[in-house]
């Protein structure tokens, strides 16, 4: 199995040095270490301050050694991780050196060195990026600070105990460095697949949204035309037949070559007028009405359309409706296929749509006197009303109600934000 894109979703397991980079790495540990260096080496320095209120001059080499760990705590960042540390190291030991000529009996040093050596230092452990590198860095910087640490409390007959608390403080620091960075890097790879996993569900959800696309362009389309024809034509004249024909062609080369359907309305038929036109049987077709305003051009080709299809529609508000508005070429697709539902299944000739618009939402209301119908059982692989009319909607936040039964007619309220 071979890598896919950036954004793919299949191939093999991603590997953590591709995922994770360098410079970035670990920073749950560095913080981890940052924290817990400066709690304990607070704590160290507490310990210190209180004796040295009276004798200043005696504790100033270990005030400053911890001063310094605090500092180098401080900046230990993913930027400035190793000189950092090994600055803070440096300045342990050396803590632990000032500590090594105080007389026998002073506890507060012995306390002093156990938690430095057990503590301050072996912190550093957790901002190790690799697993194997901080086992490896653990024994040769322990070495150091476990015999000086014995030296400067070997006079207090505890040396035993500070040196059974350094291979404890070690042991659990370089354990929790260890859990810590195999966790980020797990949560990481986590991350990367769920990331993986989410891209092909979104590639998913486009490509089924393209088909249902498709599929909607077709039915309102060259599927239309076909049952058209398959009808005879009737009261359709054949110059509209032929041109509905030939978009149609287009329309089908255009998916072939391009994939892309674009635009799902047709363009009226050839040499259209907004004067009503007579069907087979004589009745007027009345264009979108003047008393309104003057209609957008989205609804006069849209009457004009129907109107060379034989069907005659009475329009209420186009010259009240703001064309500017959003979502409008899917309010007009919608309504062309209820339109056409009328025309195919109602049994009318004759329909009205009522179209109006507030400061939240634009409406259509699309309304025919025919045969009527149930609306729960219309079967669920017809896409007319499903696809080119509830689904168009639903995916600009629109919605669709159908209001219908037998031999009561069909009204249909379309509705899509502004």
């Amino acid at each position: 199995m071979g890598n896919t894109d950036e954004d793919g979703a299949s191939g093999p397991r991603p590997r953590i040095g591709d995922i994770i980079d360098d410079g970035q790495a670990d920073r749950v540990g560095i913080v981890c270490a940052q924290r817990l260096g400066l709690v304990f080496a607070s704590a160290a320095a507490a310990t210190v301050l209180v004796p040295a209120v009276e004798q200043p001059s005696r504790y100033l080499a270990t005030l400053i050694g911890l001063a310094v760990m605090l500092v180098g705590f401080a900046l230990l960042t993913s930027r400035a991780t190793w000189w950092v540390a090994l600055g803070t190291y440096l300045a342990g030991l050396a803590t632990l050196i000032s500590l090594a000529s105080f007389p026998a009996y002073d506890f507060t040093a012995v306390a002093t060195v156990t938690a430095v050596s057990s503590f301050v230092i072996p912190s550093l452990l957790l901002a190790i990026p690799e697993t194997r590198l901080l086992l490896r860095a653990a024994l040769p910087a322990a070495v150091p600070v476990t015999a000086t640490a014995v030296i400067a409390s070997a006079g207090s007959g505890r040396a035993v105990f500070v040196a059974i608390a350094i291979v404890g403080g070690w042991v659990a620091c370089a354990c929790a460095g260890t859990w810590v960075h195999r966790s980020e890097r797990q949560a990481v790879v986590g991350v990367e697949q769920l990331r993986r996993a989410y891209a092909a569900e979104r590639r998913s959800v486009e490509a089924e949204a393209e088909l249902r696309h498709e599929a909607r362009t077709m039915h309102d389309t060259v599927l239309a035309t076909l049952t058209l024809i398959a009808h005879g034509g009737r009261g359709v004249p054949a110059e509209t037949l032929r041109a509905q024909a030939a978009a149609d062609s287009e329309l089908l080369r255009q998916l072939r070559t391009s994939g892309s359907a674009g635009p799902t309305t047709r363009e009226p038929p050839p040499e259209p007028t907004a004067e009503p036109s007579r069907t087979g049987d004589g009745a007027a077709q009345p264009a979108p009405p003047s008393e309104d305003g003057d209609a957008a051009p989205r609804w006069v080709t849209l009457a004009q359309r129907h109107e060379a299809l034989g069907l005659v529609v009475r329009w209420h508000g186009t010259g009240r409706l703001n064309d500017t508005a959003a979502h409008l070429g899917d309010l007009a697709a919608a309504v062309s296929e209820c339109l056409e539902n009328v025309r195919r299944h109602s049994g009318q000739r004759d329909a009205e749509v009522t179209l109006s618009q507030d400061d939240d939402h634009s409406r259509a209301v699309v309304t025919d006197l025919g045969r009527g119908f149930l609306p729960e059982e219309v079967p669920a692989g017809r896409l007319g009303l499903a696809e080119s009319v509830r689904a168009r909607l639903d995916a600009v936040d629109g919605t669709a109600r159908v209001f219908s039964s037998p031999g009561r007619g069909t009204t249909v309220l379309l509705e899509v934000p502004r």
